[in-house]
């Protein structure tokens, strides 16, 4: 039975990315990437796609350090009701990280060599990108949110993350407040700004924006 073509619109199973997978690694790859797992996550729901090493960079998110054992994850969450298409893009972007990892022996990332790979495999359709456009489909797991009492700014999170007593704005230094559902914090608390390097605490918290990440 002929495969699905690699711009076809209609939905791909895993067994037909697992064939996929081959035909990319043969055509984009000389064949060099070795047998790699593919699977589903429900809780994948932060990127559409991630490869992931047991035993090497990024094996740290799955915590199984030590295990010889490599994986691509795919989020049932995002992709389960996208097309082919959509599927096909996201394997292929975890396929480079992979190339990056198996074949260049080095941590993936979005350098100069997944750009240039990334290019060669959309001149025939692949439409890769660096980060995925589901940002609406990503902000209805964000169900923890916070605001500043100071300038208002939110800060929203899929998990419980942010510690107000911790943490402060990442524009003004001020503090936060976690907003409930069906509430908002309590009134603006003004503070002296002679006051706010003594209060603040480093901490590593900023806003940052949800990359396409293989992490």
């Amino acid at each position: 039975m002929a495969r699905p073509s690699l711009t076809e619109t209609a939905p791909v199973t895993l067994e037909q990315l697992h064939a996929r997978w081959a035909d990319l690694n043969a055509r984009y790859f000389s064949g060099a990437l070795p047998p790699i797992e593919i699977v589903w996550s429900a809780r994948l729901t932060s990127s559409a796609g991630m490869f992931v090493s047991h035993a090497g960079p990024r094996s740290r998110e799955d915590g199984h350090e030590g295990r010889a054992r490599r994986l691509i994850r795919l989020s049932t969450p995002l992709l389960q009701h996208l097309s082919g298409r959509e599927l096909l893009s996201t394997l292929a972007h975890e396929m480079i990280h992979q190339w990056q990892f198996d074949v260049r022996k080095r941590r993936p990332d979005h350098g100069e060599d997944f750009l240039e790979k990334m290019e060669a495999m959309n001149r025939d359709g692949l439409r890769i990108t660096i980060h995925h456009t589901l940002d609406e489909e990503v902000s209805a797991f964000m169900t923890y949110a916070w605001r500043c009492l100071e300038c208002g700014q939110d800060y929203r999170r899929q998990r419980r993350t942010i510690r107000p007593k911790d943490h402060r704005c990442g524009a003004c230094l001020g503090l936060l407040g976690e907003v409930l559902p069906g509430k908002l914090p309590r009134k603006r608390r003004r503070i002296h700004p002679q006051h706010l390097a003594a209060q603040y605490r480093p901490s590593p918290f900023v806003q940052l924006e949800l990359p396409f990440t293989a992490a």
